[in-house]
């Protein structure tokens, strides 16, 4: 009987353990899942700021600009929403972009590279217009090449709904195949683009990013 019980303990404890391990594993499978959902609540109320901010260029190399935008002249409507979300946003992000930021007079090819070359992130607005834009390749294979040789650097695609991959070329759509971008008809959509900018501090509380009005005159 003595020998009974024990064996009836031991099989208890065993289920016992493999039940908690499997109760943890479960856990642990879930937080995973949510993990960069918990990142991004985290980051939006400044907690935790200085565990979850990704590493950026040492202080001297600093890059003087946050991001460069690379559109399509047919889509500059579609920077204004990019303006007040972010240069104009709580955490006030320095942007570059063409019709404001370059020099009048000076070759294409050497202002997207020294773009490109100045800032901590490339965002490519990836319409049908960019893709049949005659400048849509050098931009976007610059801005592969600049983010492979500098780790801190990154390019972040928006697919917009319209965009015919169809049309891209080759080697830049197997990037898109084998990297990560945002959608623009995300729901999310602001919040992710807002954790993949550089990492910066607000104090009060942060406003709701806003979408982009009716087209309209854009303040430049």
């Amino acid at each position: 009987m003595i020998t009974y019980n024990a064996n009836i303990c031991k099989s208890n404890t065993l289920y016992y353990i493999l039940g908690s391990l499997l109760g943890l594993a479960v856990v642990i499978i879930i937080l995973l899942c949510i993990k960069k959902t918990i990142l991004m609540w985290l980051y939006e109320r400044n907690l935790c700021f200085k565990w979850i901010s990704r590493p950026e260029p040492k202080e001297d190399t600093v890059l003087q600009i946050d991001a460069f935008l690379a559109f399509s002249h047919v889509d500059v409507d579609l920077i204004k929403e990019y303006l007040d979300n972010l240069e104009r946003g709580p955490r006030e992000y320095r942007l570059c972009f063409y019709q404001r930021d370059w020099q009048i007079g000076a070759s294409i090819p050497d202002c997207i590279l020294q773009s490109i070359q100045d800032s901590r992130r490339i965002i490519i607005l990836l319409t049908n217009n960019f893709i049949n834009s005659p400048w849509a390749v050098f931009e976007f294979r610059s801005a592969i090449r600049a983010t492979s040789m500098d780790p801190n650097k990154r390019l972040l695609v928006i697919m917009y709904p319209d965009a015919n991959l169809d049309n891209l070329e080759p080697e830049l759509k197997r990037y898109l195949t084998y990297n990560t971008y945002l959608r623009r008809d995300d729901p999310q959509f602001w919040r992710k683009l807002m954790f993949a900018m550089p990492h910066k501090e607000v104090h009060g509380e942060q406003p709701e990013p806003t979408e982009r009005p009716a087209i309209g005159e854009i303040q430049l």
